[in-house]
């Protein structure tokens, strides 16, 4: 199902979310907003959330948006879930790298790969 903005796909597989960003350019501070605000939003609708966060679209990010992830990561901890995202593509990986993020959250190449993982391993 379509969130309101269009930036994000919102798909539910049992009870892990996957959240697919349909946008390309993750730059500009309206959209990071809007983005945040929706993700942000999952944390009130679903109890101990296993989120995957499907990047495979995103060819370019900001910093401000790789800090608006790691906000969903607290938050998701917090509340005793889960988060790995998938599909990132290799030129933006570093960024991921310097900001030790991949240290925190675990990254997969796609995003069925996470769901069956969880599957397996529900929370």
């Amino acid at each position: 199902m379509a969130q309101p903005s269009g930036h994000l796909i919102i798909q539910n597989y049992d009870r892990i979310v996957l959240v697919s960003i349909a946008k390309d350019r993750l730059l500009d501070p309206p959209v990071i907003t809007a983005i945040s605000t929706e993700l942000m939003s999952l944390l009130d609708r679903h109890a101990k959330p296993s989120i995957v966060l499907d990047m495979a679209q995103v060819a370019y990010l900001s910093s401000a948006m790789v800090g608006k992830i790691i906000a969903l990561y607290k938050g998701v901890a917090a509340a005793k879930g889960r988060m790995a995202i998938a599909g990132v593509r290799a030129d933006l990986m570093p960024l991921f790298k310097i900001t030790q993020i991949d240290k925190l959250i675990r990254f997969y190449p796609d995003a069925q790969q996470v769901i069956m993982e969880y599957k397996r391993k529900p929370l």
